[in-house]
């Protein structure tokens, strides 16, 4: 107990509210990965901004972007056409640079600096042509910035490499946002609500139990202490922050589900007045509209705090953490004067 019981009492709920927003969170994405979301996302992009037609080596005809999705530096286990769920941006400009220089007289030939790529493209007809005028952009401005320079750790190809990786970075960074507004967070919302109703977790009831129960805020407040330090539930939470999700198996993110149920039950088994989560039936506490107001009031509440995700409560609960443990200033030495 810090001696502050409105600090332990906001730590407990907090608590609450951080673990239901693991379960939330875990759940979300094992629905978002069996869905094949970000597969979707991105697939879209690349058909949408690499249009163009081309014509592959066994001489089939697909969208550059379709392409890019098949090629050898992109492609893990997806079935052709089909992009991953993530690809990082060096193997993205390595696909794009390869369609982009790639000569059907001479298969084997690779452009060996900037001014041969910037022939490569300017001769390509695979871009669209405000495509094509960016990325003849960046390697004008990379092969000029590279002659200007009087000492060189990279060559002006590498240059040129890091302006499209950086382009790409940008725009999964827009994706991203499209990813969260279409997928993330209408599926947040539905199952914060089916958590928030199956474990009937009312807000208000929870706040008035910790309330009148000091040893239950003393006894969460520690749960949520140890929490706070754990190393597992930091990596999960490393994980969510990531802007690509795919870092997580669903190995991982069952793991992560079943270990939040277990430490609501954890939670609510170690006080010794159980917590109000669960429907239990109480038939000494009449109906009334102000108790279904309350009830409706308090779940929507937690809905919307399990909407706010792991990382936001996790956040507060280490400001809160800090706040408890500052503790009375320490004595002045001898030395330090009046």
């Amino acid at each position: 107990m810090s001696g502050f019981p409105i600090l332990d009492l906001v730590v407990g709920v907090t608590f609450i509210f951080f673990l239901l927003s693991i379960i939330s969170s875990s759940a979300v994405e094992l629905i978002l990965t069996g869905l094949n979301a970000r597969s979707k996302i991105l697939g879209e992009w690349l058909v949408k901004i690499f249009d163009k037609e081309i014509t592959q080596s066994n001489g089939t005809k697909v969208s550059l972007g379709q392409s890019i999705m098949d090629h050898c530096a992109t492609t893990v286990l997806t079935k052709p056409g089909v992009a991953p769920s993530y690809i990082d941006a060096k193997n993205f400009t390595s696909a794009l640079i390869e369609k982009l220089t790639y000569d059907p007289e001479n298969p084997k030939s690779v452009a060996k600096n900037v001014t041969e790529i910037i022939t490569s493209i300017e001769k390509s007809s695979i871009l669209s042509t405000e495509l094509q005028r960016a990325i003849l952009s960046y390697a004008y401005e990379a092969r000029d910035t590279y002659d200007k320079l009087s000492s060189t750790t990279i060559s002006e190809v590498e240059y040129f490499r890091s302006k499209v990786e950086n382009w790409y970075d940008t725009s999964m960074s827009r994706l991203t946002g499209s990813f969260k507004k279409r997928f993330a967070r209408p599926f947040t919302l539905l199952v914060a609500a089916i958590t928030a109703i199956t474990l009937n977790a009312d807000s208000i009831a929870i706040a008035k139990y910790l309330y009148s129960n000091p040893e239950a805020r003393a006894k969460l407040a520690a749960q949520a202490d140890q929490v706070i330090k754990d190393s597992t539930y930091i990596k999960a939470l490393n994980q969510m922050r990531a802007a690509n999700v795919d870092i997580a198996t669903v190995n991982q993110l069952e793991t992560n589900l079943a270990t939040g149920v277990q430490n609501i039950k954890a939670a609510n088994a170690g006080l010794s007045d159980a917590m109000p989560l669960g429907w239990k039936s109480r038939t000494n506490v009449p109906i009334t509209f102000v108790v279904v107001l309350s009830k409706i009031t308090g779940l929507l509440a937690t809905i919307l705090a399990i909407f706010m995700g792991a990382p936001f409560w996790f956040d507060i609960l280490n400001k809160i953490a800090n706040m408890r443990g500052t503790g009375s200033k320490p004595a002045s030495s001898a030395g330090d004067g009046k």
